[in-house]
């Protein structure tokens, strides 16, 4: 049987696909197109693989359809040892995903995503677990969520720490209700602007964001800004980390690897917060040097020695 997962991922696991058009792009018309990839993909899938890959014992509770994708999805998942016993397959609904068409020239023309199958995760389909569901000492709930699940999880939480991913500026209200609740909150300038109002150009914006989120009630907040590095705000004070330097080959997912490195360090007993932020750097540096959202050859030396390059600052 698998064993308790230490972690527990709530939230998407789908397909992304990417198409290109082979001649110019006809609005509201037929478009010759080839597809350029088709690779998993959803928040809390991403993190859970990460975390997996850096050793954790890791489950997902999730929603797919009774199809192809939803099939695949599981499978893919429980090959790496990935607990999907909570990951619900939902008769006559499809598994969410994806689909970007671009254009001739590789701009995107339309983008187009079908998520209908997560507003499914409601508490009734949650509450028969939640015995099991509080078993597990750390929760990574990303906002595809409904919002009444995440305020009903944040009620129900007890001794399990909350992490809240926020995915997006236009999902990320949904964590509004229960910032009081959060254990950990990571989002980057969008996303935080949505929950604070405060629009981050600079470091001195980002510093009165994250502690009026600290001020709410959440023991640690980091905010991400891209190329410019991330801010930090714990028990410790607030901080600022510089980039690391990376050979940049593609970004998508580098996010969600910063989440997967920081938890996967945090949620280890006698752990720093400054050694899990290190950690989350590294993850970050490593996801964007590698084509696609996942680095299948990861190594915790590899992390290691990035995570030793890590620097801050206090602000």
């Amino acid at each position: 049987m698998t064993p308790n997962a230490n972690i527990l991922c709530f939230g998407a696991a789908h397909f992304d696909r990417t198409l290109q058009c082979t001649e110019t792009f006809v609005p509201a018309a037929s478009n010759p197109v080839r597809t350029l990839h088709r690779k998993p993909g959803g928040v809390s899938r991403n993190i859970a693989v990460h975390l997996r890959l850096l050793g954790n014992n890791v489950a997902m509770l999730g929603a797919v359809g009774d199809d192809g994708d939803g099939d695949q999805v599981i499978e893919a998942l429980s090959e790496l040892g990935i607990d999907t016993r909570h990951l619900m397959k939902i008769s006559g609904m499809a598994t969410a995903g994806y689909t970007a068409l671009l254009d001739e020239t590789g701009e995107l023309a339309l983008g187009m995503m079908n998520a209908e199958v997560y507003d499914l995760l409601t508490i009734d389909r949650l509450e028969p677990h939640l015995a099991n569901l509080q078993a597990r000492p750390w929760w990574l709930v990303d906002a595809n969520l409904p919002t009444e699940s995440i305020m009903w999880l944040a009620e129900n939480k007890q001794t399990t720490k909350l992490c809240a991913a926020t995915v997006s500026p236009s999902k990320a209200v949904r964590f509004k209700p229960v910032l009081d609740k959060l254990d950990l909150l990571i989002a980057n300038r969008a996303e935080t602007r949505i929950l604070t109002g405060i629009e981050i150009n600079d470091l001195a914006q980002a510093k009165v964001a994250i502690e009026l989120l600290r001020g709410k009630g959440i023991p640690d907040v980091v905010i991400t800004l891209g190329a410019q590095g991330v801010v930090s705000s714990s028990a410790s004070g607030t901080a600022f980390w510089h980039p690391l330097p990376t050979k940049v080959k593609d970004v998508n997912g580098a996010g969600d690897a910063f989440y997967s490195g920081f938890l996967s360090a945090y949620s280890k007993p006698h752990t720093s917060f400054d050694d899990a932020m290190a950690s989350g750097l590294a993850m970050a540096s490593l996801t964007a040097e590698t084509e696609g959202t996942t680095v299948w050859g990861l190594t915790l030396e590899a992390v290691t020695e990035r995570a030793a390059k890590a620097e801050s600052k206090v602000l």
